[in-house]
Formats: C-alpha cells, sequence, structure tokens
C-alpha cells in the first residue's frame, strides 16, 4: 500500500493538507482484499449511540483483520511523518446518523487523527458524501470504495456527512499522535 501524491514533482509533503484543510484523501483499495468480506455483508451499526468500539460487531477474525489495517496504517502514514503514535479504537458502521448530518468536530473522542475507510461507492443522487470546513472554505468528497481519507481532529476542523439511500459502509481507525497534526 504507497500513499497516493497529489503530485509526484511536488515538494509539498503528501499530507500538507491535513493542516489546511483538515483531511487528504488517499486511496487504498488494498485494504478492501485484507480485510475480505462477502460483498453482502452487514455492519450492525446503523446509529451512533447503538456503537461501541467495533469489536462486539464483528466475528473475532474479522476484528483481527480491522486491527491489522490499523497497524499498517499506523506504520504507514502516521508514525514516520509525527512520531510516537497510540491506535485507540475503530468502529464499522452503515449509512449516516442524523447527528452526522451537521457540521461537527469529534474533539470529546480520545484522538486527534482518524482514517475513513469506505468499502462502498457513494453517488450525489444517493447521498453519502462527506463534507470538510476549514475557516470558511468548504470541501465536498463523494467516496468511492477503496478511499481512505486521513482526517484531523484539531479544533477549527468541522466535518459532516449527507443522509444517504444506499448501502454505505464505513470503518473509522482512530488514532492520538505526539506530533502537531
Amino acid at each position: 500500500m504507497e500513499a497516493q501524491l497529489k503530485n509526484p514533482n511536488e515538494s509539498t509533503p503528501w499530507y500538507a493538507d491535513i493542516y489546511t484543510k483538515g483531511f487528504v484523501l488517499l486511496k487504498e483499495p488494498t485494504i478492501s482484499e485484507l480485510i475480505n468480506f462477502p460483498q453482502n455483508f452487514q455492519f450492525i451499526n446503523k446509529e451512533e449511540r447503538l456503537r461501541d468500539n467495533g469489536l462486539l460487531d464483528l466475528p473475532a477474525d474479522l476484528s483481527a483483520r480491522f486491527e491489522k489495517v490499523a497497524q499498517i496504517l499506523r506504520f504507514k502514514y502516521l508514525e514516520p511523518n509525527w512520531g510516537h503514535t497510540q491506535f485507540r479504537k475503530f468502529i464499522t458502521w452503515d449509512g449516516v446518523d442524523k447527528d452526522n448530518q451537521y457540521w461537527h468536530t469529534d474533539v470529546f473522542e480520545d484522538m486527534n487523527v482518524f482514517f475513513l475507510y469506505y468499502f462502498d461507492d457513494t453517488f450525489p443522487e444517493t447521498g453519502g458524501g462527506i463534507h470538510f470546513k476549514a475557516k470558511e472554505q468548504i470541501y465536498s468528497l463523494q467516496p468511492k470504495a477503496g478511499d481512505l481519507i486521513m482526517v484531523s481532529n484539531k479544533r477549527g476542523f468541522f466535518h459532516k456527512a449527507d443522509a444517504t439511500s444506499i448501502r454505505r459502509r464505513v470503518a473509522s481507525f482512530d488514532f492520538m499522535v505526539a506530533g502537531d497534526i
């Protein structure tokens, strides 16, 4: 799994947008291969209030694969750039709960950076897009299967998701990095 740079000739680090936009869009289609659940697999959690750390929602072998992905993300993206990093938890869900359809941060969570991984395509006509706000600038994405979004949980960066009428399976991998992110 290699980090996708915007332009290989750029001298700007691949993660520069985390400081200005609050997110970095990456492509990691091999995560789906590593997780390797059936196409019709359904996550139990649909609403945030019903979620826990994801471990009880998944069979043990699948949880172990999610834990492995977390370590790959940690050692590939975070530790080389910000030093000591602690993996906090992963969670999985399907859909978009109402609380996440409004601008918010996750500063109450015990992490300062997280990765969102999308297992399904989203489309403008069926919803499921995600939006980021940094200062007064808004950035909108319509994630596709294999998209990995690194998100800053620093104050001043906000995000929200659109309601959706189709399957939108997402995993979040939460970390605490020692450096300023």
